[in-house]
């Protein structure tokens, strides 16, 4: 199917702690959006071990770099830097307060049990935070704890400090530290960028590290799912010129007119009931009236189809987006006169290219984004994947394909 999009211009880790380590559519001719908010690291390779999780961290905003690009990953974090990535991470509030650019979140984590003048008192905030003080922080923030019985294994267990000692025990009743190969823990030693990064990840996202929460599809890898994201969900096959995230972040509402049969809309009913299934999408809905609509859906004929898209195709659709890459609205046009067997193919495509989905291609026959129609008119395994992907908060809109797939890695399987 043809896609129309037009783009709305708007102005080896040695210490092992189960973390590894942390710091701070359619074819348009009206061009691409305004440049992405997403910060590429220059200092990041794909094929490090913290990839994954300081992409996704740099591009919720919970981690920044440098003014020249960087991230600096074996740089040593401070207490101020290891709170202000925690209470952004859990979504406290931060910023200056006292004369101190950390002083709103630094304030929040004494008061809040976080840490305390003993760990680090207010005239020590940008002391090196050490690994014992860094597991009290997280597992105060995000309120861990640990069963009757835990047991550390660490050689130097006993070099726990005692105010310590709870919170590293909650670190690795969870998973969170293994120590390093020796069976050391060294708790008084530092944390780097990197480290605290990656800690703060997957202590932030537990359920899906006991594999409660990764996307997936029966019969296919998580390398074949990332892929086919990369295929479909980056930019759009004609009007774009970037290939970056796009996406819904408001409910669609959408207006229907034209020469509907039951079938159609029947159809599309059953999808939009499945499409507000997916975890982290915003929902979408019939609209109280076509003026409150920002996706109008149109059956129309052959020779309406060609005057408003410029060909007599099976179903065309356009979509808008903003600066921020967010779409802020569509239009789908179906052609009326094809087969009904052909157009419910049609309708589940087009709907589910209006997600963000935005390129046709020639791999996957089952899919209903293959560029030749087959049978298939449902989305499959492989479909509902990239939907459920596209739609997780680790991507945000204006990604390229390098944070997609370092985001992705740590949640596709």
């Amino acid at each position: 199917m043809k896609k129309f999009i037009s783009a709305m211009l708007a102005a080896g880790l040695a210490f092992t702690m189960a973390f590894g380590a942390a710091a701070e559519g359619e074819e348009s001719a009206e061009g691409a959006g305004a440049a992405t908010e997403f910060t590429v690291l220059t200092d990041v390779a794909p094929d490090s071990w913290y990839y994954a999780e300081v992409s996704a961290m740099a591009a919720s905003g919970v981690i920044d770099g440098y003014g020249d690009g960087s991230f600096r990953p074996e740089r040593i974090v401070t207490v101020a830097e290891a709170v202000t990535m925690t209470a952004r991470m859990t979504g406290a509030e931060t910023g200056e307060a006292d004369g101190y650019w950390c002083g709103v979140q630094m304030d929040n984590a004494y008061r809040s049990g976080w840490i305390s003048e003993a760990d680090a008192a207010r005239t020590e905030m940008d002391k090196p935070v050490t690994r014992e003080l860094a597991c009290k922080i997280i597992s105060a923030a995000l309120a861990l704890s640990y069963p009757a019985g835990t047991v550390l294994p660490f050689t130097d267990a006993g070099e726990v400090g005692p105010g310590y000692l709870s919170s590293v025990m909650a670190m690795y009743a969870n998973g969170l530290i293994a120590g390093y190969e020796d069976g050391t823990l060294r708790p008084q030693d530092t944390l780097t960028r990197a480290q605290a990064a990656a800690l703060l990840y997957r202590a932030a996202h537990l359920g899906a590290e006991a594999g409660e929460d990764f996307v997936t599809a029966e019969g296919y890898s998580a390398g074949q799912i990332i892929d086919y994201y990369c295929d479909v969900g980056l930019g759009a096959e004609y009007g774009g010129d970037e290939d970056v995230v796009i996406k819904w972040a408001v409910p669609i509402r959408y207006s229907i007119s034209g020469n509907a049969t039951d079938e159609d809309l029947e159809r599309l009913s059953a999808l939009v009931e499945a499409l507000n299934a997916v975890p982290g999408f915003p929902g979408i809905s019939p609209a109280g009236d076509s003026e409150s609509a920002n996706v109008r859906i149109s059956f129309v004929n052959t020779e309406a189809m060609a005057a408003e898209c410029g060909g007599a195709y099976n179903g065309y659709v356009t979509v808008n987006w903003n600066g921020k890459h967010e779409i802020t609205s569509g239009v789908i046009y179906y052609n009326s006169e094809i087969a009904q067997e052909l157009r419910n193919s049609v309708i589940v495509e087009e709907l589910c290219q209006c997600l963000g989905l935005l390129t046709d291609t020639y791999d996957h026959p089952e899919s209903v984004f293959y560029q030749y129609h087959t049978d298939a008119d449902w989305p499959c395994a492989l479909d509902w994947a990239i939907i459920e992907l596209l739609y997780r908060s680790e991507l945000v809109p204006g990604m390229d394909e390098g944070a997609v797939r370092g985001a992705a890695a740590a949640i596709v399987r």
